[in-house]
């Protein structure tokens, strides 16, 4: 048996007589969502499904796509979450369905696999209206994988990375450790329910509070949810904290119930996380975590808080490690972030070859490069993929793109390098804008501020810098636009 699923169930049927999920104006009870849960699992027991099976589901933001998460724990089932548009992708789309070995489908859109049980979404809640309601216990074993999330593919084949139950149900008693949720919270959910943002609501939901779902972040449709909303937390990428700030200036509107902001999945510009904790105060926490390592560091609600006061480097770090984690930088000051924890993954998905390079002595490999500060935080400079090397010196990322973001008129900033036949590589910049300034101007800036001054070979403006499904900028979008522009 499970201690995750067995406590979730107990949780819904705790906070009967609450509301759980809101979407597009309708309300999902907690007993209705405890009681499709039920009856979706032994649809899907019914369709021959049982403990170990995988089961991949393709679905957005949408009710259902919770039911059918905690159906899948009762039968102890092995998920793969995905979105709509990354099965758009016939090769990652193939690729994936290949790799995890899945007994089923369930996807709100089409999706070609050749899959012994395949069920459109909104068939499979119709069909399950045939089933009882009745409590059963989890057939799930602490030890059985419990999902396999997959890297997003943007550097090559995707990866897929297990989970246990028993992992997820450390991961939760770690979370819940933090405190109790305040009554009548409600988490306004514009990532994706199939990243990680998902097991937050899920959390939220063993709490007691309530999970509004959105289709996508707008910052005009999210501001108005978070203004419904009489206390109001959410998850929110760095690129659409920029947005909202943005919107929020422009139109002279506050968010007074927005009282915790969760963030992460990419670097934040210091610059603008200083403008955020201006506009929200310091309610907010910061995460630094990967598919392959859940949980490594963080930078609380008091950092944030000092990081305005007294502390303004805290800005430029992701926090302090976790409680249980150890993390070492290997290479010298600036070096590779290497991870060792209960929570990181002990290998990728039936990929051995890749596990021998990522995985070492208990430590998992980030790719990351970073410094330790004097008092234990964790700054990071950009990826070991994304270094420069112009003319022989080392570039990262970070300390320009921050730079870049310092200028009043820059919203947003990411920097790519390519090969250059004179110098081994070159630097080449990408800005939002939130007025008008020139590529020279830009490129002064960074020459006089950044260490070792590089020269930005191209200075290109773009309405938004392109995301990936995870929310990390698309660098490999950004060298393809600049290639193709050249």
């Amino acid at each position: 048996m499970s201690w995750y699923v067995e406590s979730t169930f107990a949780r819904l049927t705790a906070h009967a007589g609450n509301i759980a999920l809101l979407h597009n104006g309708k309300h999902v009870s907690y007993e209705d969502l405890r009681d499709d849960a039920y009856r979706v699992a032994r649809c899907l027991r019914r369709a021959g499904l049982a403990r170990g099976d995988g089961l991949v589901v393709v679905s957005g933001n949408r009710p259902e796509a919770v039911t059918v998460r905690l159906a899948a724990g009762l039968l102890g089932l092995r998920v793969t979450p995905l979105l709509p548009e990354v099965v758009e992708n016939p090769l990652t789309a193939k690729d994936i369905l290949a790799d995890v070995d899945a007994a089923a489908l369930v996807s709100e859109v089409a999706v070609a696999a050749d899959i012994r049980v395949v069920f459109q979404l909104d068939e499979l809640m119709a069909l399950s209206r045939n089933e009882v309601a009745e409590a059963m216990l989890s057939a799930a074993r602490e030890d059985d994988v419990c999902r396999v999330l997959y890297t997003s593919g943007t550097t090559g084949r995707p990866k897929g990375v297990p989970t246990t139950y028993r992992g997820l149900g450390d991961a939760t008693r770690a979370w819940e450790a933090g405190g109790a949720l305040p009554p009548g919270m409600r988490m306004v959910l514009a990532s994706p329910f199939a990243a990680g943002s998902g097991d937050i609501a899920l959390n939220v939901l063993r709490a007691g509070g309530t999970v509004e779902l959105l289709d996508g972040f707008d910052p005009a449709g999210f501001a108005e949810a978070v203004r419904r909303a009489p206390l109001a937390m959410t998850y929110l990428y760095p690129s659409w904290i920029y947005r909202l700030l943005d919107h929020l200036e422009a139109t002279g509107e506050h968010l007074e119930s927005l009282k915790f902001l969760i963030y992460g999945s990419a670097p934040i510009l210091p610059e603008r996380l200083r403008q955020a904790i201006a506009e929200f105060g310091p309610g907010m926490l910061q995460t630094y975590a990967s598919t392959e390592a859940p949980a490594i560091a963080a930078l609380g609600p008091e950092d944030h808080a000092l990081a305005v006061t007294s502390r303004p480097e805290l800005l430029a770090t992701v926090g302090r490690p976790l409680p249980g984690v150890t993390v070492e930088v290997r290479g010298g000051e600036v070096g590779e972030v290497w991870v060792r924890s209960a929570a990181a993954m002990t290998g990728y998905w039936r990929r051995p070859d890749l596990t021998a390079e990522v995985v070492r002595d208990g430590f998992v490999r980030t790719g990351d490069l970073g410094r330790m500060t004097a008092d234990g935080c964790l700054q990071l400079v950009g990826r070991v993929k994304d270094m420069v090397i112009v003319d022989g010196v080392n570039h990262y990322a970070a300390p320009i793109e921050d730079c870049l973001a310092t200028h009043p008129t820059v919203a947003d900033a990411a920097v790519v390098g390519l090969p250059d036949p004179g110098t081994g590589e070159s630097i080449h910049a990408f800005v939002v804008l939130r007025g008008d300034v020139t590529a020279d101007e830009l490129r002064a800036l960074v020459h006089t501020k950044v260490a070792r001054g590089p020269q930005l070979a191209t200075v290109t403006v773009l309405p938004e810098l392109p995301l990936t499904a995870a929310g990390k900028v698309d660098k490999k979008a950004l060298a393809d636009y600049r290639l193709r522009s050249a």
